[in-house]
């Protein structure tokens, strides 16, 4: 289904193959394990915007990349999640206030976070977005919008970076969610 989504330049998405989504969450799991996050009651949304749990699911993700702009698009699509983790999709908003800055240390190096939630992006039941906005030691930024819903239960999430501004970014997740909402019956 991830292969016949369409990004907002109306370019088909490049899927991950199952072997590198896995190898890819082994790894991304084991480095947050290492990141310390405060206050530490953050670190699960930290987790989960990065490592959604996946056990006993199924997962596809598939991504586009403007050479032109740098903006980048990813969709994850997961389905067959027990209702309990269903659930956890739809609280997260409530966590977002409590989180909506943090900070996070992983080998010295210190970044911090501030997570900002949106309106208005795509027109999905439901949708819970969010902008985060990570500040480098260096003192640059690098931003993300984040869409988020559950349609007949399968998790649906976008993410948006780079391009022109934040509202591309917004439109780009927006669009990409509501592509891929259409296609979930």
């Amino acid at each position: 289904m991830v292969g016949q989504v369409r990004d907002s330049a109306d370019r088909r998405l490049t899927v991950l193959p199952a072997v590198d989504i896995t190898k890819t969450l082994d790894q991304t799991k084991t480095m947050l394990a290492s990141i310390d996050v405060k206050p530490a009651e953050c670190k699960e949304l930290a987790a989960a915007s990065a490592v959604p749990n996946v056990d006993g699911a199924t997962m596809a993700i598939g991504m586009s990349t403007d050479a032109g702009t740098g903006a980048a698009t990813a969709l994850s699509l997961i389905a067959g999640l027990d209702q309990s983790l269903l659930g956890k999709v739809a609280s997260s908003a409530d966590q977002l206030a409590k989180c909506s800055s943090m900070t996070m240390t992983a080998s010295g190096m210190e970044v911090s976070v501030t997570v900002k939630a949106l309106q208005g992006v795509g027109s999905v039941p439901g949708v819970f977005a969010y902008r985060t906005d990570a500040t480098l030691p260096d003192g640059r930024t690098q931003s993300t919008v984040t869409a988020q819903a559950v349609q007949q239960g399968v998790v649906l999430t976008s993410v948006a970076s780079g391009g022109a501004s934040e509202d591309d970014a917004v439109q780009r997740a927006g669009a990409l969610l509501d592509s891929a909402a259409a296609l979930v019956k």
